[in-house]
């Protein structure tokens, strides 16, 4: 992961108010329009927004978190839905232990794949999915692939605050 970029040491308050303040005013602009629209995970592009953040703020690198965002969604779908075949063989025990085991492995090997190597990103989006799907943010009758339009669909609306808001604070700074 590439390190988060900080804003200057020497910035002033006069300097980091104004920041601040736009990107207060996009956070609170997209929670405006996502009540509108009766979003139940307000806080889910919150994860991709920090994410951008985190992974260096650069634009060059979206697609590869796009890749990962999405891989992490579709290894928790994975879990999902093997853990009821897999309780039937190894009880509900030491299925989810298993389950998890082999997924975390297939997440830390993409490390390989350069393309889509971001294997924090992989866990923000799989624990993600977890919590959107268990929580019941899909609705009551949710099923584990019918939650995957509007999740990746809220991941995705994040990372476009993240490239948004970094650009701002790049013309607002330097």
């Amino acid at each position: 992961m590439v390190k988060y970029i900080p804003y200057p040491n020497n910035m002033k308050f006069r300097q980091l108010f104004p920041v601040a303040l736009s990107i207060s005013f996009t956070s609170g602009i997209y929670i405006l329009i996502a009540q509108h629209f009766q979003v139940s995970a307000l806080w889910l592009p919150y994860i991709s927004w920090t994410a951008y953040f985190l992974d260096g703020s650069n634009p060059k690198r979206l697609i590869k978190q796009i890749l990962c965002f999405t891989g992490g969604m579709l290894i928790g779908v994975f879990t999902v839905l093997f853990l009821n075949p897999v309780i039937s063989i190894l009880g509900p025990t030491f299925a989810l232990p298993v389950i998890v085991f082999f997924m975390v492995l297939v997440i830390l090997l993409l490390e390989l794949v350069k393309e889509a190597d971001i294997v924090p990103v992989y866990f923000l989006s799989y624990s993600s999915y977890f919590a959107y799907y268990y929580g019941k943010f899909g609705g009551e009758s949710a099923t584990p692939l019918n939650i995957l339009p509007e999740f990746w669909l809220l991941l995705m609306i994040g990372l476009g605050l993240g490239l948004l808001t970094s650009e701002i604070r790049k013309r607002m700074i330097y």
